[in-house]
């Protein structure tokens, strides 16, 4: 695929902000009218009035409608279509086992199974490419830990979002993220997409910080989720150190992966469900500690931010300062885990 031009990125993006941010309104004119509310009515909600969702179709729209408008601009790309179906179709479905929940409120094992289900069919299809985790000397074995991976990131996402511009905010900085190293690495159709969602979630962001006026919602959550997964399954690290290589997904999505170890140690400690909401995410301790909900959200954005320049940091180092950065980098990753899981929750 050749390289876009300046002027193209830049369409890219401000077309994805624009339909986002045009979007909301009539989002939440719509989840208003059929009562498509998240109502805090749940011993885990700290909002006091009733916040329309949907928020997420925001983001869904314009990335469908940019994909499709792909081909007619990448139209020598032969592969585009297969390419970026990897990213569209499980991230649509996704989204519409979401907006089931978000209406209706299934159940947790069903949206699970339903998670792994088009987990399994991604990596399938991912293996066709040569796309998926690859750090063990078994195809089955690294075929696996791909689902794991998928899995494990569309829940941590949707987990995340639990704070006025917390899961939006971290989409913004890993996007954009990963548009910089995709463009650094001359894949430019990672950093296209990449750069459409980073628009498409600033957009979304401008309503969705605090006070919030709607939410982001499962639809939204497991897209997002979804799509920053498999990006990162198909970005390929220019990082010299294949240590340091490994681990810059897992830098460019620290956050949300603090958030949900920290989270689910919690729960097993105390004998409950791990899909059980509860206070005890990093917005929650955080809030414990006297931060306000702003403050909160700022704070973890520039966490995220730290991250995510130690991944650009790491590209442009030789092998053994790569190794000696990332390792140091998973230290702190280990020490903030540490940190938060010792901050007692007001109840």
């Amino acid at each position: 695929m050749e390289s876009p031009t300046p002027a193209l990125y830049l369409a890219i993006f401000l077309v994805s902000l624009a339909l986002s941010s045009l979007l909301v309104p009539l989002l939440r004119k719509i989840a208003f009218r059929y009562h498509v509310l998240d109502i805090p009515n749940q011993t885990h909600k700290t909002h006091y009035e009733s916040i329309p969702y949907l928020g997420g179709l925001s983001i869904v729209i314009p990335l469908t409608l940019l994909v499709f408008i792909g081909p007619l601009i990448f139209i020598e790309n032969s592969d585009y279509l297969l390419r970026t179906t990897l990213f569209l179709l499980p991230a649509v479905l996704l989204a519409l086992v979401g907006l089931f929940d978000d209406i209706k409120n299934s159940s947790a094992l069903s949206r699970f199974l339903l998670q792994s289900l088009i987990a399994v069919c991604a990596t399938i299809y991912l293996n066709q490419f040569g796309f998926n985790v690859s750090i063990l000397s078994y195809e089955i074995s690294n075929s696996i830990l791909s689902i794991f991976w998928i899995v494990g990131i569309i829940n941590a996402f949707n987990f995340f979002d639990n704070l006025d511009g917390g899961a939006s905010g971290i989409s913004c900085v890993a996007s954009f993220t990963l548009f910089l190293l995709g463009l650094l690495g001359g894949q430019y159709l990672i950093s296209s997409i990449s750069l459409a969602l980073a628009g498409a979630s600033l957009g979304f962001l401008w309503w969705n910080r605090n006070p919030a006026r709607i939410y982001l919602g499962d639809s939204g959550a497991l897209f997002v989720g979804f799509i920053l997964a498999i990006s990162l399954l198909q970005y390929e690290p220019i990082v010299k150190s294949q240590v340091a290589s490994a681990l810059v997904p897992v830098f460019i999505l620290a956050l949300p992966i603090i958030d949900t170890s920290v989270a689910v140690v919690s729960r097993i400690r105390r004998g409950i469900s791990i899909f059980q909401g509860g206070r005890d995410h990093l917005s929650h301790r955080l809030i414990s500690l006297g931060f306000s909900r702003k403050r909160a959200a700022y704070f973890l954005w520039s966490l995220s931010v730290l991250f995510s320049a130690l991944t650009l940091l790491i590209s442009f180092l030789s092998q053994e300062a790569a190794l000696v950065i990332s390792l140091l980098g998973l230290l702190f990753m280990g020490i903030l885990a540490i940190w938060f899981s010792l901050i007692r929750i007001n109840s």
